[in-house]
């Protein structure tokens, strides 16, 4: 059950991601959308990629989050692995802040949807399994 609860908590992240990232590229498109040619300019083809991409990276990761859970749930307390899913993201963030220039309150909500499904959603599934 550890496995499912991961694997949904990733699958739910992922959902939120390309929801996010999708409406991001319609009404603000990246550079090498915008500066292509007008009748052929590859929006759906980066979308349905992203979408690809993302179904399939973030139910690995929210797989391995399940279980680093489940491992822990009865060494340390609930606190420390959230404050651990913090200290992750935290440390992803400078790279991201960085290749995100003028995108910072999208990548704001990114942040906070990853904190809420990883950090407090994966252990409550996880301990109801």
């Amino acid at each position: 059950m550890t496995i499912i609860a991961g694997f949904l908590s990733g699958t739910l992240m992922a959902l939120v991601f390309v929801a996010h990232l999708s409406l991001m590229f319609v009404y603000n498109p990246p550079s090498f959308i915008k500066t292509a040619d007008p009748e052929d300019n590859h929006l759906a083809r980066s979308i349905l990629m992203m979408h690809g991409v993302a179904l399939v990276i973030w139910p690995i990761i929210g797989v391995v989050t399940a279980v680093a859970y489940s491992a822990v749930r009865g060494e340390v307390s609930d606190w420390v692995f959230v404050v651990g899913v913090l200290v992750i993201e935290l440390l992803m963030a400078p790279v991201l802040l960085i290749l995100a220039k003028g995108r910072r309150l999208h990548l704001l909500a990114e942040f906070a949807a990853f904190f809420i499904i990883f950090g407090i959603v994966v252990p409550i599934l996880v301990s109801k399994a």
